[in-house]
């Protein structure tokens, strides 16, 4: 296997790819993905029910890679299949113990209080206040709790100094 490094630029960046490591059925999909190539149905068969979110946070990492798998037999459909190549994570920021403490928080913040942020975050943009410094204002929240909520979020995008909802797509 390959040794590829995942380039990590901003410390938010860092929210899905910790978050992926937080649960072991994420890490097994991860392990599991990094040394073959599986389709959807491969994986649930596999590890049940759960998978297409693991496939989505690997995504929101950039961490996913597709592709289609020709069938056997020409009367079916090629399927996609999913793989990861990232084996190691190349980081290059600067940032206070403070700050990062403040990201492992949100990374490992219990699923009930970080649904209400995101639901609030959500109210926010809905209501026109898409920049992190009018969202983060009117929540009482540092702007960059609003960044790392967004990035752990498979419901919103960040995309620099604003936040975005996410559009549905398909794995």
């Amino acid at each position: 296997m390959a040794k590829r490094a995942k380039l990590v630029n901003d410390v938010v960046e860092l929210v899905p790819v910790l978050y992926i490591f937080s649960t072991n059925f994420y890490r097994n999909v991860y392990e599991t993905l990094l040394s073959e190539w599986l389709t959807l149905d491969e994986l649930v068969e596999r590890f049940g029910e759960g998978v297409e979110e693991a496939l989505k946070i690997l995504k929101n990492a950039g961490m996913l890679e597709m592709k289609w798998r020709m069938p056997s037999s020409p009367s079916e459909t090629p399927q996609k299949e999913y793989h990861v190549s990232y084996t190691h994570l190349s980081a290059n920021f600067y940032v206070s113990l403070k700050d990062l403490n403040r990201i492992l928080d949100v990374v490992f913040m219990p699923d009930d209080e970080f649904e209400k942020i995101v639901s609030d975050i959500i109210s926010e943009i809905k209501a026109g206040r898409m920049s992190v410094p009018h969202i983060s204002r009117s929540l009482g929240l540092e702007g960059l709790i609003i960044r790392a909520a967004a990035k752990r979020s498979l419901k919103l995008n960040v995309k620099g100094q604003l936040v975005e909802l996410a559009k549905e797509e398909e794995i």
